[in-house]
C-alpha cells in the first residue's frame, strides 16, 4: 500500500498514541459546543503545533463531532513545494499515530477528473527538499478523535491561489458533495513581528472571511488585504458553499501565538476557527 506516514508526530503534536489521544480529547472537551442548529458544510481551522493553535482548532472540531461525518475533504496549503494546480493524494491512506485513514479513491478520482487544474499526485504530500508538509497532517488526529465513526479522506494541497484554480476546486467539491461530507480548509493567519499588527490584520482578514464571498476573499488576498497562508483553501471552501447555498460563515474562536503562550518571542502567528454552514431555515 502507498501510505503517507506521519512526519510531524513528536514535533507539532505528541508522537505516542496515548498522549496524542489524551491531548486531543482534552482539547475537544474544553472547547464549547457552539451548535446553533445549522447544518455544517466545512471548517476553517489552523495548523500550527497543538500547544499553540490546538484549542482554536478544537473549537471547530467540537462542532464537527456532532455532524455525523463519514467523509472528509481536507484542503491545505503547500508551504515548501510549488504544486502545479491542485494535488490530490493518489495513495491508499494517510497515517497518524492513531492509525491509518483510508483515502477514498473513487471520490479523489472524481475530483481529479472535474478540472484540468486538479490532478492525482504525491506532490506537496510527501518529502520535498527534506521537508514534509505539515498543514494537512496536523488536522488528521483531531478528526480521528472528534468524529464518532470511521471516515474516509480526500487530501488536497496547492500553492497557486489564482481565482481560476480556487474556483475549479470549489466547483469540483460542490459537484461531488453529499450529506455526511465535511470540508476542512487549513490555514493560519498573520505571520509577523507585531502583536498589535497581528490583531489588526486578523480583524481585517476575518471581516472579509465572514462576508462569505469566495472570489472577493481570493482577490483580497492577491491585493494584500487578507493575510492567511491557506487563503486558497478558504476561497475554495467558500466557493463550494456558494454553489450549495451554504452562505453563512460564523467565527468560532480566534487567538494568536503570543496570547496563547503569554510570552513575547518577537514573532506572532494568528489563528482562527470558523464554520461554513447553511443558514437557518
Amino acid at each position: 500500500m502507498k501510505v503517507r506516514k506521519p512526519a510531524w508526530a513528536g514535533r507539532f503534536y505528541p508522537g505516542e498514541p496515548e498522549a496524542l489521544r489524551e491531548m486531543t480529547t482534552s482539547l475537544l472537551a474544553a472547547a464549547p459546543l457552539q451548535n446553533e442548529d445549522r447544518r455544517l458544510l466545512g471548517l476553517v481551522v489552523p495548523h500550527a503545533g497543538y500547544i499553540y493553535s490546538g484549542s482554536t482548532a478544537a473549537a471547530g472540531y467540537r462542532l464537527a463531532a456532532e455532524a455525523g461525518i463519514d467523509t472528509v475533504i481536507v484542503i491545505a496549503p503547500s508551504h515548501g513545494q510549488y504544486v502545479r494546480g491542485v494535488s490530490l493524494y493518489d495513495g491508499e491512506a494517510y497515517a497518524t499515530p492513531l492509525g491509518e485513514i483510508e483515502v477514498d479513491g473513487e471520490l479523489t478520482r472524481r475530483l481529479a477528473e472535474a478540472s484540468p487544474h486538479l490532478h492525482l499526485s504525491q506532490e506537496g504530500h510527501t518529502l520535498f527538499d527534506g521537508r514534509p508538509e505539515h498543514s494537512l497532517e496536523v488536522q488528521l488526529p483531531f478528526l480521528q478523535s472528534a468524529l464518532k465513526r470511521e471516515f474516509r479522506l480526500a487530501a488536497a494541497v496547492f500553492h497557486d491561489y489564482d481565482w481560476e484554480i480556487c474556483r475549479a476546486l470549489g466547483d469540483a467539491i460542490a459537484a461531488v458533495y453529499r450529506e455526511g461530507m465535511l470540508i476542512i480548509a487549513s490555514s493560519d493567519l498573520y505571520h509577523g513581528e507585531s502583536l498589535a499588527e497581528c490583531r489588526l490584520a486578523d480583524d481585517r482578514t476575518l471581516g472579509i472571511l465572514l462576508r462569505g464571498e469566495a472570489e472577493g476573499f481570493c482577490r483580497a488576498h492577491a491585493a494584500g488585504e487578507v493575510e492567511a497562508c491557506g487563503a486558497g483553501p478558504i476561497a475554495a471552501l467558500l466557493r463550494t458553499g456558494e454553489r450549495l447555498g451554504a452562505s453563512s460563515v460564523r467565527l468560532l474562536a480566534r487567538t494568536n501565538s503570543e496570547e496563547v503562550t503569554g510570552e513575547s518571542s518577537g514573532y506572532v502567528v494568528g489563528y482562527a476557527a470558523a464554520a461554513v454552514e447553511w443558514p437557518r431555515s
